[in-house]
């Protein structure tokens, strides 16, 4: 009776505290049951990382987290997409220089669809300042170039006026109003004193007096006289315009000669040959003296770009100060082609034109400020 009881204990606890019954981690509290690992709690069931925390399906780095679905570089942040410097922030692309603030060498539509203006042209729309963003595309030797043969024509015009003028003297007949006189080992020789009085030139020549000074021509300049030259023996002073020069024989040298029958056979050549070399200098010079004065309007279209709040590069600039002295240049040179009229344009409406014609085509200018990136938050969206 006794063994039967403590059977049916044994089947008691068999059942109800038998670790393979209520215990048994193969039953309520095993790991293939309840708590099972593969089952409850397997991580290839509930916890498992291939289901539910698995990295391929929920918590997977490519799916949920992946770097390749949601927070992938490539997808939502990634810097060919959304924070792409070569899409928002891309500076060749809303920034760029050669679509929207492309520097001066695309001012007013693609380089290849515009292309830079030739010499004539160039004459032609520096007279228009709308059209001043062709010009910016020229080339520095273009550029150059340009400036050069203008300069060059403008200096050959007046060249050839003068040779027209020079042409037309006689200069025999000029000799022959000169009084006779020699000038030789570095003092004057004359017989005879000589005056010429006419308008307002007063010219004086004597060996009797060995030289004349600065009060001498100022005394006579104050009688209206605008040009007046007196020669001594030793020195010969000149007046023009209040202006007063004076130079000593002796600094010639020994060996220099002049006298009234020289300036009727040699001196028309000698003439010829200084006015050539004249103005070969000042074909020179006035090439440098176009680039100089250019560079003195790049300031003031500097400033003008700076109240308009403006962003043009320099070279731009410099190009609109050089073609926008086109017009002045070109209605001085003009002018002094006219025959019997004595008119010069006033400097400072030349310098007023010049800056107003800066301006307008400053306006017209695109502004060449880039279009800011996006901000990096952006991406993430």
């Amino acid at each position: 009776m006794n063994n039967q009881l403590n059977g049916e204990s044994n089947m008691d606890s068999n059942q109800q505290g038998s670790p393979y019954q209520q215990g048994n981690v193969y039953q309520q509290g095993n790991a293939y049951q309840q708590g099972n690992v593969y089952q409850q709690g397997n991580a290839y069931q509930q916890g498992n990382s291939y289901q539910q925390g698995n990295a391929y399906q929920q918590g997977s780095t490519y799916q949920q987290s992946n770097a390749y679905q949601q927070g992938n570089a490539y997808q939502q942040g990634n810097t060919y997409q959304q924070g792409n410097p070569y899409q928002q922030g891309n500076v060749y692309q809303q920034g760029n220089y050669n679509q929207q603030g492309n520097s001066y060498g695309n001012y007013g539509g693609d380089a290849e669809s515009q292309k830079a203006p030739n010499i004539f042209q160039q004459f032609v729309f520096s007279f228009v300042p709308p059209l001043y963003g062709r010009l910016t595309k020229v080339k520095v030797g273009s550029m150059i170039g340009f400036v050069t043969l203008l300069v060059l024509a403008a200096t050959l015009l007046s060249f050839a006026s003068v040779m027209i003028s020079f042409s037309s003297i006689d200069m025999e007949k000029i000799a022959a109003q000169l009084p006779e006189f020699e000038l030789s080992g570095g003092r004057l020789y004359m017989e005879e004193e000589f005056l010429f009085d006419e308008g307002n030139v007063f010219v004086y020549m004597t060996e009797d007096i060995d030289s004349f000074s600065y009060d001498d021509a100022d005394l006579i300049a104050d009688e209206g006289y605008q040009d007046v030259m007196l020669v001594g023996r030793d020195r010969i002073s000149i007046m023009q315009n209040g202006e007063y020069q004076q130079l000593d024989f002796s600094d010639l040298g020994d060996h220099f000669e002049l006298s009234r029958e020289w300036i009727a056979t040699e001196l028309a050549p000698f003439i010829m040959v200084i006015i050539i070399v004249a103005y070969i200098v000042y074909f020179l010079w006035r090439i440098l003296w176009y680039f100089l004065c250019a560079a003195v309007y790049l300031l003031f279209a500097m400033i003008i770009a700076s109240v308009m709040n403006k962003q043009v590069p320099g070279e731009a600039l410099f190009r609109i100060a050089v073609y926008a002295k086109v017009l002045m240049f070109a209605v001085a040179t003009l002018f002094d082609l006219i025959p019997l009229v004595d008119i010069s344009v006033p400097f400072l409406f030349r310098v007023a034109v010049t800056i107003v014609f800066i301006c307008f085509a400053i306006v017209k200018l695109p502004d060449n400020r880039p279009t800011p990136a996006p901000m990096m938050g952006q991406g993430w969206r």
